[in-house]
């Protein structure tokens, strides 16, 4: 159980890099103009934007470059830890694609629930009040590591233990990165 989590880990470093990176771009406001793109373009459904203000270019161009070149500072600064921890060998023979499939997956992920969300006229960063919010909770920890499983699907298939594994992970790490984001200003509220 113990390597099986530590290679939960190692999977989600890349992206957990990319977070922090964006996390960092975000509160010294670099990319500006990236930021200033929204992913939706400002098409709107019923009235609704479909994604929101929040999800923009910034976090779609920063997530992917980033993870893919953690991935490959991962497997260059620790190829012992890679060959140990490694899940797939798409993972030690293209570390530089699979970051970039690792973050394009957490972008993608998080679309759907994000589209939901403004459907329903919950703003961005705000919480459910009704009986989907603990649906809405659970959906803003796991919807980036679905997004991951499914685009990685292309060249990897993970096993159930592993799949559970990372999701009860990443329940920790989304809890850990929301409280940071807090401390730094970047969010109101951890849940």
């Amino acid at each position: 159980m113990l390597i099986l989590a530590l290679q939960a880990l190692w999977l989600a470093l890349p992206v957990l890099v990319a977070g922090i990176v964006q996390i960092l771009v975000i509160k010294a406001g670099w990319l500006h103009s990236l930021a200033a793109c929204p992913i939706d373009g400002g098409l709107c459904l019923r009235g609704r934007r479909l994604f929101g203000a929040n999800k923009t270019l910034r976090g779609a161009v920063i997530m992917p470059l980033v993870s893919a070149l953690a991935s490959a500072l991962q497997a260059r600064a620790a190829p012992g830890a890679m060959e140990w921890l490694h899940v797939a060998s798409f993972q030690m023979n293209h570390p530089v694609a699979w970051g970039l499939l690792l973050g394009s997956g957490y972008v993608l992920g998080e679309l759907p629930n994000s589209f939901m969300k403004r459907q329903l006229d919950i703003a961005p960063g705000a919480a459910a009040k009704d009986r989907t919010a603990l649906l809405f909770w659970l959906a803003d920890q796991w919807d980036s590591v679905v997004g991951i499983f499914l685009v990685l699907g292309f060249v990897w298939v993970p096993g159930l233990r592993f799949m559970v594994m990372v999701f009860a992970l990443a329940l920790v790490l989304h809890t850990l990165a929301a409280a940071l984001m807090v401390a730094l200003g970047l969010k109101e509220r951890i849940g």
